[in-house]
């Protein structure tokens, strides 16, 4: 719903007219990412309180979620008028930015959460992702973005449901 007017299509007319033809799915796609966010930084808070963390991890999980959703809402209220010029940054500051500090927020509850050699290499992996997807995002490589963000995803659900398990 929204990756044909993402970099991935490297035509920045072509992305606007996906904007233009699907505006109404482009702004609830977007409204469907800002709920996504705001259950990750749900998630993290109570990780944080399963594991009597520092409540720093979730400083820059909260950050996250400024940028993450004024970028979206950059995205949701301009539209077709504003796409060609504000995207860009909007792409950069929910992939790059905000990420970035998710990712920093998840690397410090997993450096606080009691863990086992292997459920640490686990998140190695899942956070290197993470840091790959904001480089990505930063540099404007979709291909990197795209795949890097393939790879959170499959990863952090899963992990999601490990942490539900052990941190009952």
């Amino acid at each position: 719903m929204l990756a044909p007017a993402t970099p991935l299509v490297a035509d920045p007319v072509q992305r606007l007219t996906y904007v233009g033809t699907h505006l109404l799915e482009w702004r609830l796609g977007w409204l469907t990412w800002i709920a996504a966010a705001l259950s990750l930084l749900w998630f993290y808070w109570w990780w944080r309180d399963r594991v009597s963390a520092s409540y720093v991890p979730l400083i820059f999980g909260g950050l996250g979620l400024v940028a993450d959703v004024t970028a979206e809402l950059i995205l949701i209220v301009g539209g077709v008028e504003t796409y060609i010029t504000t995207s860009p940054f909007a792409f950069a500051l929910t992939g790059g930015v905000a990420n970035g500090l998710y990712t920093i927020c998840g690397i410090g509850l997993t450096l606080a959460t009691p863990l086992a050699k292997r459920a640490r290499a686990f998140a190695a992996v899942m956070w290197a992702a993470g840091v790959a997807l904001s480089v990505g995002a930063f540099l404007d490589i979709p291909v990197i973005t795209a795949g890097a963000s393939a790879v959170l995803f499959a990863l952090f659900c899963p992990w999601c449901v490990y942490l539900a398990v052990k941190l009952r």
